[in-house]
C-alpha cells in the first residue's frame, strides 16, 4: 500500500511540476527551461542522495539512468512545448496516455502479471486520461461561440498539440522503463545519471542553436517549483519501484494529467465539461482498484 501512495504522490508532483514549468515556458525559450528545471533537479536529487538517501549503484544502473534521462529530454522538451500551445488539458492527457502504455505494455512483455483488482485498476487508467483529453477538445473545438476559422485555427492547433503530445509520451515512457531496470540498492544514484545525461543534451542543443538567452525574472519562482517537484516526482516514483512492479506503478502515476487538467481549471480558468469529469471519476477509480490489489 505504501508503493501505491508512493505512485500516487508521484503522479500529483509530476503534474504539478509540469503545470509550473508551462507557465514559464509561454515567454521563454522552452529547450532553455527545460535546462533550468533540470538543473534545478539535479541540485536537490544531489542534496537528497546525500544527506538522507544512499546506495551503491553499479555502472548498469547509472547507464540506465542516463538513457532514462535522454527520454526525459525529448518528453520534457515537447511536453512544455504541447502545454504552452494548450489546450493544457489536452497536452496532459494524451502525453499520459502515451507514456503509461510504453511502460505496461514493457512490464507485461517482461512477465510481470498483476493480480485481478489491479489488472482492473490498470485497465481504467487508460480510458480515464482518453476521457479527460477528448472532453477538452469537444469542449473547446465545438464550441458555439467559435466562427468557422477560428475553429479551424484551433483544430490546427489542437493537431500540434497531439503530435508533440504523442512524442513526448513516448519520452517519458522510455524514461519510466529505463529506470525500472535500475537496481533497488542503487538508491536515487540513477536520477544523477538520467539528470547529468539530459543537461548535458540540452546544453549542447542549446549551443548549436546559439539561442542561450535570459529568462523573465518574474518566472523564476515558477522554474524553482518545476525543478523541486520534478525531483520529488522522480524520487517517489523509484522509491515506489522498490516494492511494486512498472506495470502498475507506471498507471497510477500516469494520472498526472489530473494534477495538470486540474490545476488549469484552477489557475487559467479552463473549463472542465462533464465528459472530463466522468475522466476524473475513472481516474479514481483506477487509483481505488490499484489500492486493492496491492494491499
Amino acid at each position: 500500500m505504501i508503493a501505491v501512495l508512493l505512485a500516487v504522490f508521484s503522479g500529483i508532483s509530476y503534474g504539478a511540476s509540469d503545470f509550473s514549468g508551462a507557465i514559464a515556458t509561454k515567454k521563454n525559450n522552452v529547450v532553455l527551461v527545460t535546462l533550468i528545471v533540470q538543473v534545478i533537479s539535479f541540485a536537490a536529487i544531489g542534496a537528497l542522495v546525500f544527506l538522507w538517501f544512499g546506495g551503491e549503484p553499479t555502472i548498469a544502473d547509472l547507464l540506465w539512468g542516463a538513457l532514462g534521462g535522454v527520454g526525459a529530454t525529448v518528453g520534457l522538451t515537447t511536453f512544455y512545448r504541447a502545454l504552452a500551445e494548450g489546450p493544457m488539458s489536452t497536452a496532459a492527457a494524451v502525453t499520459g496516455l502515451v507514456g503509461s502504455l510504453v511502460p505496461i505494455t514493457a512490464g507485461l512483455a517482461m512477465g510481470e502479471i498483476p493480480n485481478s483488482p489491479t489488472m482492473v485498476g490498470v485497465a481504467l487508467a487508460i480510458p480515464a486520461t482518453i476521457i479527460v483529453s477528448i472532453g477538452g477538445l469537444e469542449a473547446q473545438a465545438l464550441s458555439r461561440s467559435l466562427n468557422p476559422r477560428a475553429r479551424s485555427l484551433l483544430r490546427t492547433q489542437i493537431a500540434s498539440t497531439r503530435r508533440l503530445s504523442v512524442v513526448a509520451g513516448l519520452g517519458f515512457g522510455l524514461f519510466f522503463v529505463a529506470l525500472a531496470q535500475t537496481s533497488a540498492d542503487a538508491g536515487l544514484y540513477p536520477l544523477i545519471g538520467a539528470r547529468g545525461a539530459s543537461i548535458a543534451a540540452l546544453a549542447i542543443l542549446l549551443t548549436a542553436q546559439r539561442n542561450w538567452a535570459r529568462v523573465d525574472s518574474s518566472d523564476y519562482p515558477s522554474l524553482g517549483l518545476a525543478g523541486i517537484l520534478d525531483c520529488s516526482a522522480n524520487s517517489l516514483y523509484l522509491l515506489a519501484l522498490a516494492d511494486g512492479s512498472v506495470t502498475w506503478v507506471a498507471a497510477v502515476v500516469s494520472l498526472y494529467p489530473v494534477a495538470t487538467v486540474l490545476l488549469a481549471r484552477v489557475f487559467l480558468n479552463e473549463s472542465l465539461s462533464r465528459t472530463q469529469i466522468v475522466g476524473l471519476f475513472l481516474a479514481s477509480s483506477a487509483l481505488v482498484f490499484v489500492g486493492l490489489g496491492a494491499s
